[in-house]
């Protein structure tokens, strides 16, 4: 059985620049237990897509934030945090091998939290993430980070419904050269949840390749150019008490561009999902169709 694309608009995905959905989860489950419901792939390729914005985000070391974390109303990063925003352990930190990263740096949020609209909209972030040097006794570009309940969370004052909050547990670590970055997500477990409680819990080991469009123009400490991404890995989703196996990978790959100022910022490209559950096969796939604008397709059937 096959159903229309679900299209994810601007409107929609902006809700998702600080790495969680808002959407309506319509998730009653289908008449089949085993399948995701459509509203289930709905959420669940709004997830993905946040997801995979996030690795051009965490590409990066920003020896000053972290990471970038604020959003303005029109959806663009701002890189400036509260003062006393993050506090930074070691410090002065250690260097042993004098390249551009540290041996090892905590970066603690702990009081992260500043508003926009007049009041109505509250951010915040709280948690730790470490920044380590995969090869501290060697020059070398690149980064391993290790989150622990690092949360991100919105509150809306004035359409409650609308507020959320993701938790993330895992590593991510990347090496890049001026034309390409590798980045792998292992172990990575992402807990989003919504007004009324409802919730979903993504695990992934993922493995992705960026290539910068313009060879050379990788900067160390500098947000991506534009470029493509490619992904392949698997990982779980879980809704409620049901949860599905994950297999993704990248059937076109995924245009970046670093201009687009609402997540996810990419303007071409398709992703495909296999879902399973007790043996039943949902897939999902994936189409970015220009800046915050995704088409999620859902074919149920098939065995395993």
């Amino acid at each position: 059985m096959s159903n229309p694309p679900i299209r994810l608009g601007v409107a929609l995905l902006a809700a998702l620049s600080l790495g969680l959905g808002a959407c309506s989860d319509s998730s009653a489950p289908s008449s089949n237990l085993n399948a995701l419901s459509i509203g289930e792939a709905q959420s669940l390729g709004a997830d993905v897509a946040q997801d995979m914005d996030d690795l051009a985000e965490f590409s990066s070391f920003d020896a000053t934030t972290g990471v970038e974390f604020a959003v303005s109303s029109s959806g663009a990063r701002i890189n400036t945090p509260p003062p006393s925003c993050a506090t930074i352990t070691p410090l002065p930190p250690v260097n042993s091998d004098g390249d551009l990263v540290p041996d090892s740096v905590r970066f603690a949020y702990n009081d992260c939290v500043f508003t926009r609209g007049n009041g109505v909209i509250i951010d915040s972030l709280s948690g730790t993430i470490d920044f380590l040097d995969p090869l501290p006794l060697v020059s070398s570009v690149g980064v391993k980070h290790v989150f622990t309940d690092f949360r991100r969370s919105r509150t809306n004052t004035a359409f409650p419904a609308r507020s959320f909050s993701a938790v993330h547990n895992g590593i991510r670590q990347w090496g890049a050269s001026p034309d390409t970055l590798g980045h792998a997500v292992t172990n990575f477990v992402t807990v989003r949840t919504f007004a009324g409680g409802r919730s979903h819990i993504h695990s992934k080991d993922w493995v992705s390749k960026f290539t910068a469009t313009t060879p050379g123009t990788i900067a160390f400490g500098q947000p991506l150019p534009a470029g493509t991404w490619t992904l392949d890995g698997t990982g779980s989703w879980t809704n409620g008490n049901r949860t599905w196996t994950e297999s993704i990978t990248t059937t076109t790959p995924l245009l970046y561009d670093p201009t687009c100022a609402v997540a996810p910022r990419f303007t071409a490209g398709r992703l495909d999902l296999v879902m399973t559950r007790n043996t039943e096969v949902t897939n999902v796939q994936i189409d970015f169709t220009g800046c915050g604008q995704v088409v999620i397709t859902r074919t149920v059937g098939g065995t395993v």
